[in-house]
Parts: structure tokens; C-alpha cells; sequence
């Protein structure tokens, strides 16, 4: 029998194990990578270590969560077969869990149902461009501490832990990879962290005590939640590269002059909000491909955009 080695079938009998274990990968939604990555948060800092978040309160939040994406699609007539029209209501319930705290039972489940209200009812642009305007969680968080009674923030329940950093900042990279969103991130990032260390150089503190407090401001489990979860969220971002830089510098400035130098709380909070209603405009004025939630290697054509604006 002649040798395969060296034609294509050969070549793919080879390659089988390392090409066949990717496209395994490649095929599975991301939002399950980023339901991992969220749930990271949820599990090891704020159920571990943040006694002020209760069971209840997380399923009261998911519950919501559910109920109102389930409400929603049926009122509006959208496919809502399988469970992908609702991974995008636990992402939302998961990110609501880890940044908000209450006194109360109630405010979870409304942060949620709001949160996730808002992705059908608040909604811009025409077409392939028409998309909501809000980051869900980073909208629940706002309220959170701006509106709602007995409701606040707890943004760094996960102290400043090196390996666990790491292993959020690589597992947080992939899943903005997979979206296509790696860039918004890391220029986020990189513009954040100059500006914490241009702000030690001007207070001119010393370095190994500068070195000290930026790793400490830098490598918070709420800067890496903003960074790959809400800011890198492929709905609510510009859909060209060089304007997603733009916009992450933007953010990144904006929310350090109003807590560096204003001196107020939750700047980067904040100023994804004011600013998100600006990503419509900029995706009208320069259009591009619409970012649709899909298998990264899947074959099947993604429904129409008009069909799917709340996911």
C-alpha cells in the first residue's frame, strides 16, 4: 500500500491531535469562556472572601437575569431556542453579583431585570449598525451606587494577589481575543497604567515604594473586570480598531481625572457610561462588521442582526 506521508491526507493524519483539539475550541461559544471568567471573580473574591454577598443575593440575580432575557425574547417574537439566548442574561447577573452590594434581598433581582431590560429597550443605530447603547452590568453598577437605597459598590474585595492577577489578565486576554476585542483591552490597560505611574513620578515617590503602589492599583480584580469584561464588551464598543484605541484612551483619561483629580469615586465606572452613548454615532459615522456572539469556528451563518438585539 503506498505511503500517505507527504499528501494532504497524511498531512491532516499528522496534525489530527493538535489541529482537531482547536477546532474543539474554536467551535464553543465565548461567552462560556467568559461565564469562566467572571464566575473566577465570583467564586475566588467575592463568595470567598467578601461576607457581605450572600447566596441568595447571587441567585436572586440570576434568577432575574433569566426571567427578564425569557420575557423579552417571547414578547419580541426572537428565537430562543437552546441555551446561547440567555449565556449573554448570566454574564449580566454573574458581573452584577461580583460588583454590587445591598442590605437587602430586592436589589439584585431589580439590578438585573433593569440591566438586562435595558439591552432591549435602550438601542441605537439603524441596520447592521443597530445594537444597545449600555454595557448591562456596568449600567447595574452605576445605579447601584448612584440611585438605589442601601446599594454600593465593593471594587476590591480580591486584594492584589500576583498569580491570580495573572491568571485573570491570561484568561481575560483569550476571551477578548475570541471576540475580537483584545485590542480595546490592552490599550486600556497600557493607557491606565502610564497614568497611575505619571501620577507617582509627579508626586515624586520613591521607586521602590512608587513600584509598590502601582502594582497595587494596577492588579485589582476590578480593573481586570473592566478591562476584559465591560469596556472589551463587543456590543457596546467601537467596530474599528483605531477607534476602539481612541475610545479605551479616552475612558482610561476621563475616569483618571475624575478620581486623580476631582476626587471622586468610581471614575472608570462612570465614565463608560458617559460616554457609551458616543459608540453609536462613531459606528455610524465609520461602519463596520457588526460583532455577532457565535462559535469563532463554526460553519452556520449567524442570524441576522435585526433578529438578535438583545444577545
Amino acid at each position: 500500500m503506498p505511503s500517505t506521508l507527504g499528501t494532504p491526507q497524511g498531512q491532516a493524519s499528522s496534525e489530527s491531535p493538535g489541529r482537531k483539539a482547536a477546532g474543539a475550541v474554536a467551535t464553543i461559544d465565548p461567552r462560556w469562556f467568559q461565564i469562566a471568567f467572571v464566575g473566577c471573580f465570583l467564586a475566588f473574591g467575592a463568595l470567598a472572601k467578601d461576607f457581605a454577598l450572600t447566596g441568595a443575593q447571587v441567585l436572586g440575580a440570576l434568577s432575574a437575569s433569566l426571567l427578564t432575557q425569557a420575557f423579552w425574547l417571547r414578547r419580541l417574537g426572537l428565537p430562543a431556542q437552546g441555551v446561547a439566548p440567555y449565556l449573554s442574561a448570566v454574564i449580566t447577573a454573574i458581573g452584577i453579583s461580583v460588583l454590587v452590594r445591598a442590605e437587602s434581598l430586592w436589589v439584585h433581582p431589580l439590578l438585573a431585570a433593569v440591566a438586562c431590560s435595558s439591552k432591549f429597550l435602550i438601542r441605537a443605530g439603524t441596520g447592521a449598525q443597530r445594537s444597545h447603547v449600555f454595557n448591562p452590568a456596568n449600567l447595574a453598577a452605576f445605579l447601584a451606587f448612584a440611585l438605589v437605597p442601601g446599594a454600593w459598590l465593593s471594587p476590591g474585595q480580591w486584594g492584589s494577589e500576583t498569580l491570580l492577577a495573572l491568571w485573570l489578565v491570561a484568561l481575560g486576554a483569550w476571551v477578548t481575543r475570541c471576540v475580537g476585542r483584545l485590542d480595546i483591552s490592552l490599550s486600556f490597560l497600557l493607557a491606565w497604567g502610564g497614568l497611575l505611574a505619571a501620577r507617582l513620578w509627579w508626586l515624586e515617590t520613591e521607586a521602590a515604594l512608587a513600584v509598590s503602589i502601582w502594582w497595587h492599583q494596577f492588579s485589582t480584580g476590578s480593573l481586570l473586570l473592566f478591562a476584559f469584561f465591560m469596556i472589551s464588551d463587543p456590543m457596546t464598543t467601537p467596530r474599528t480598531r483605531s477607534l476602539r484605541v481612541a475610545y479605551a484612551v479616552l475612558v482610561a483619561v476621563a475616569a483618571f481625572v475624575w478620581q486623580f483629580v476631582l476626587y471622586k469615586p468610581h471614575g472608570l465606572i462612570v465614565m463608560l457610561l458617559v460616554f457609551s452613548p458616543l459608540v453609536p454615532l462613531l459606528n455610524l459615522w465609520w461602519p463596520g462588521a457588526r460583532p455577532l456572539w457565535r462559535p469563532t469556528g463554526g460553519t452556520s451563518p449567524p442570524h441576522p442582526p435585526s433578529v438578535v438585539p438583545g444577545l
